[in-house]
């Protein structure tokens, strides 16, 4: 059984890299079943000035080579894990499915306004393809509380002062 709070916390040591280069605060790592750490990766959107740079794509990114074999071109369709500080977008859960390779997904904080794999997963879009997919939405209310803390902090640091982030932060 994979140990969810140990990776969340490197999840989370991720998103303090993106906290210092100045974007999203969102961190992620992938797994796989026998608990070791097969990649990293943190939100980059403004760091590379690229829409596209999540932490979730940065880490399936990364841990490209062990999910699709170059030679024969197929995908290998393991079996990974994939932590996150923040639910995934629509963007990154979509990505997620198309891996063919994570096959469980664990997240810190849910995310009310962007957050799309609880959606994804409850139909009725891609169902059939969404159901194959685990998901822990916020084991752990202290990790949820120190990710919308630090998306709050980011938030009103570029002059957004009235958002969700803000507001979930109570105990």
């Amino acid at each position: 059984m994979l140990d969810d709070r140990k990776f969340l916390l490197e999840a989370f040591l991720e998103a303090e890299k993106a906290k210092e280069a100045g974007t999203y605060p969102i961190g992620a790592v992938i797994v796989d079943s026998d608990g070791k750490m097969i990649s990293r990766g943190h939100n980059k959107v403004f760091t590379l000035i690229d829409t596209t740079a999540h932490a979730e794509v940065d880490a399936i990114r990364n841990a490209g080579a062990r999910m699709l074999d170059a030679e024969t071109k197929k995908f290998l369709k393991k079996s990974y894990t994939l932590y996150t500080t923040c639910e995934p977008c629509p963007m990154c859960s979509c990505t997620i499915l198309l891996t063919f390779s994570i096959n469980r997904v664990v997240w810190a904080a849910n995310d009310r306004d962007m957050g799309a794999m609880r959606k994804f997963v409850e139909g009725p879009h891609f169902q059939d393809r969404f159901s194959k997919i685990s998901i822990e939405a916020a084991p752990y209310r202290d990790l949820e509380i120190r990710q919308t803390k630090m998306l709050a902090e980011w938030s009103i640091k570029r002059g957004y002062i009235d958002t969700h982030w803000q507001h979930d932060n109570d105990d």
